[in-house]
């Protein structure tokens, strides 16, 4: 019973871990300081315990204390794992990493502390003491990788910087400073597009400050995920309108061009209906009018191309979701990830490349993947009752839609009967050919060429 004592730290830490960074560290430093904090009461688990038990009993004890805390935590990288691509991928970025963080530091200081109190004259205590060195080396290559931060080229006589909004990650880059200001928000919720933006469309870097921001919950702008219940329509509105008066501040601009894509650009839309007076023009790439409408569709497209393509476990799978709006991000995953097979597009990647920028830490990159995760499952659910036919029936800026050929049918049908009823002291609908979703990355020299009439036209 007085061993047992020993691995009570292990208990609280886990409480004390779960309840300050329920989805893990935000900041490297917060990563260090949980590492140590693990080793620290692994080696005291392995002194005080007397055993080799120790090396399993109090990461074991750690993680329940974790998981009991999260309860009521929301979103595919807290919640009980699923046995599907998502789920899995959730499991890797959530869990699999904090386990790196904490677990294994935890068990191999364990080890050190048990063998300290410990003679043992084993013909295999060579080979322990080995393993146990190597997981010490890969602990150490751990805590080195997540201390790297970002980095982002310099521009010679321009501006190139990571700074914050708030709790919002920007990039800024432009080759001159006085240049008009483009701020650009991503399509998927807890989206970064950091290293599109800049090898993509790094020609706009010529022609505008191009600012690129980190949506909430997703890479630099992970640490303003929580709390989940305020992630709405709402709130994102709010976040496009409180970078843009940042910028007007800082840059004491009068007016900024907004650029957003897909998802990115409701709040974007909405921020413009609202407070016009911010923006010079407004450009939506893969426009969203009607998500629910559209993703009806979607779903009657995947489920015939299933059934055309003899993919019987698609189509039990769609069934047994049945048609959107779905609680979750798992009624939304059979679309997500068919989309390219269904309508021929090539945007599988996106999530993968940006998650590899060079301006991202460590830490960032992991989060690009689980804000993507959780952000998706908080916020999009709420936009089921976005239908920008009736909300938004006028906006009082020039206004350009921008879609690729190879677009989801249904979001451009939703967004062309939209577009006819808009009233807009200027407006357009440019089709970008050889394009899907993506268009501005999938046709860069095009989109270029078209920013350089928005600003013209301005």
């Amino acid at each position: 019973m007085v061993r047992g004592v020993g691995l009570l730290p292990a208990l609280v830490w886990g409480v004390l871990v779960a309840f300050w960074r329920p989805r893990g560290p935000i900041f490297p430093i917060e990563a260090a300081a949980i590492m140590l904090g693990s080793i620290a009461v692994g080696a005291f688990a392995g002194r005080y315990y007397r055993s080799r038990w120790a090396i399993l009993l109090a990461p074991l004890l750690f993680l329940v204390a974790a998981e009991v805390t999260r309860v009521g935590f929301s979103g595919p990288t807290v919640d009980y794992p699923r046995p599907t691509d998502l789920g899995i991928l959730a499991l890797i970025v959530g869990r699999g990493f904090e386990a790196l963080l904490t677990l294994l530091p935890m068990g191999v200081a364990a080890a050190y502390g048990a063998g300290s109190t410990r003679r043992s004259r084993s013909p295999w205590r060579w080979v322990g003491r080995f393993v146990t060195g190597v997981l010490a080396v890969v602990v150490v290559a751990i805590g080195v990788a997540v201390a790297i931060p970002g980095r982002v080229a310099p521009i010679n006589g321009g501006i190139s910087e990571l700074t914050y909004a708030g709790k919002l990650g920007l990039m800024i880059r432009g080759a001159r400073t006085d240049l008009p200001i483009l701020l650009f928000v991503p399509g998927s919720p807890g989206g970064s597009e950091l290293r599109a933006m800049r090898e993509r469309l790094g020609a706009l870097e010529q022609r505008f400050i191009v600012v690129t921001m980190d949506r909430r919950g997703g890479a630099r702008s992970f640490g303003a995920l929580d709390p989940t219940p305020t992630f709405t329509v709402e709130n994102e509105t709010r976040n496009v309108l409180g970078a843009t008066e940042y910028l007007l501040n800082r840059f004491r601009r009068d007016k900024v061009f907004l650029v957003a894509h897909s998802g990115g650009t409701i709040g974007a839309t909405l921020a413009v209906q609202e407070n016009p007076g911010y923006f010079a023009a407004y450009v939506g790439v893969g426009q969203v009018a009607n998500p629910t409408a559209s993703d009806r569709t979607q779903y009657d497209d995947t489920l015939a191309w299933a059934r055309a393509k003899g993919d019987a476990a698609l189509v039990a799978r769609l069934t047994q979701v049945g048609p959107p709006p779905y609680a979750n991000i798992y009624g939304y995953e059979p679309m997500i990830l068919n989309e390219d097979r269904v309508y021929g597009s090539e945007n599988g990647d996106a999530l993968i490349e940006n998650a590899e920028a060079p301006e991202l830490g460590t830490l960032d990159k992991i989060h690009v993947v689980s804000g993507f995760l959780d952000a998706f499952d908080a916020y999009y659910p709420r936009v089921r009752s976005v239908d920008f036919k009736t909300q938004v029936p006028a906006l009082a800026v020039p206004v350009y839609f921008v879609a690729g050929d190879r677009e989801v049918p249904s979001r451009v049908r939703e967004l062309g009967l939209w577009n006819a009823a808009l009233k807009a002291p200027r407006k357009e609908l440019v089709t970008l050919k050889n394009a899907g979703h993506r268009s501005m990355f999938d046709q860069p020299a095009a989109f270029v060429a078209l920013m350089d009439r928005v600003r013209g036209a301005s």
